[in-house]
């Protein structure tokens, strides 16, 4: 059986956000169910690839399209409720996965100040929970303790 070859540019692009991708989604489920939700979204990208790389910022859409399943998966917790979609992926992958804002803007696609702004520009409530790791983004555990076992 023959299985079709994805173009270079897909599979480049797997290579370097993959694993940022699942840790943002092991961050919201948990890992089994993180990495079909990956898989999928990888999956859809792929059947997109030609629609995704016409867009003036592919990282931007291929993070939407994956950002917004985890979302439809696992709502956003009752602490960063006030935060738009953009502020709330900002405080998971900087604050609480520990990215630097040069990486959190590469997987998100955006420029490393606008993730600077958005973290600092966040409602005091929802910057002290993501901060503190008290924020109960993974599986809704309400837990004070940091996630461990994230690959970065």
């Amino acid at each position: 059986m023959l299985t079709p070859a994805l173009p270079p540019a897909f599979e480049a692009f797997r290579a370097l956000h993959g694993e940022r991708y699942l840790d943002y989604a092991c961050a919201h489920l948990p890992e089994s169910d993180a990495r079909r939700a990956v898989s999928s979204a990888l999956g859809e990208l792929a059947v997109r690839w030609p629609h995704i790389v016409s867009h003036p910022n592919p990282a931007a859409r291929a993070w939407a399209l994956l950002s917004a399943r985890i979302r439809t998966q696992r709502p956003v917790p009752p602490q960063l409720s006030d935060c738009p979609a953009l502020q709330y992926d900002a405080l998971v992958l900087h604050c609480l996965l520990d990215y630097s804002s040069t990486a959190a803007a590469e997987v998100k696609g955006q420029d490393p100040s606008k993730i600077r702004y958005l973290v600092c520009s966040a409602p005091a409530q929802s910057l002290t929970a993501a901060r503190s790791k008290a924020v109960p983004v993974r599986w809704y555990t309400f837990s004070l303790l940091p996630i461990s076992g994230l690959r970065r």
